[in-house]
This record gives C-alpha cells, structure tokens and sequence, in this order.
C-alpha cells in the first residue's frame, strides 16, 4: 500500500524526524483522547496510523496526513496535540438529526 497522493515534501529548514517516533507520539496523544484499538506500520521513510476502520493517518516525521470523505487533512508533525484533535473528530463524527 502507497501514501496517498498528493505527497507534500518536508518544509525548507525542516530537521529530520524518524516516522516511527511521530507515530508513536501521534499515538499515544490519541490513546489520552480514549480512542483504543489504535494500529500502526513503521517504516524508514513512513508510519501509518489506523486509527478507526475509516480513518488512516500517514506521515513522514515532518507531516501528518489523512483522507477522508474526499477530504484531505493535513497537520505538521510538530503539533501532535492538533492533529489528534482532529483526527478523533475525524473519528467521532457527530450524530446526525
């Protein structure tokens, strides 16, 4: 399985980050939220995070990223806490009428 596209590189100036370190930082800040059942994949250049059945996230230690619904999302990997945010919004979608 390949990151879906559209690949963005790392910002200029961007210092190197392992993927499997924002994974597991990624991770643990979505544990925090209560989301359980959590599985990811490392590798040396990506890290994908299964976080429900319909929510994927992927980085590359620089950003995190996630499609769904059509919509792409992406967060830096420097601000964990925000990604998890939405990604267990992303997750929870709220109850409809």
């Amino acid at each position: 399985m390949h990151p879906p596209d559209p690949f963005l590189p790392p910002p200029p100036g961007a210092s190197p980050a392992a993927p499997a370190a924002t994974a597991a930082a990624l991770t643990r800040a979505l544990k925090a939220r209560g989301l359980t059942g959590i599985y990811t994949a490392t590798a040396a250049r990506f890290a994908l995070i299964s976080v429900t059945a319909a929510v994927t996230a992927w980085t590359n230690g620089h950003q995190i990223w996630c499609t769904t619904a059509g919509q792409q999302h992406t967060w830096p990997a420097a601000d964990i806490e925000t990604a998890a945010a939405a990604l267990v919004t992303l997750a929870r979608p709220a109850a409809g009428p």
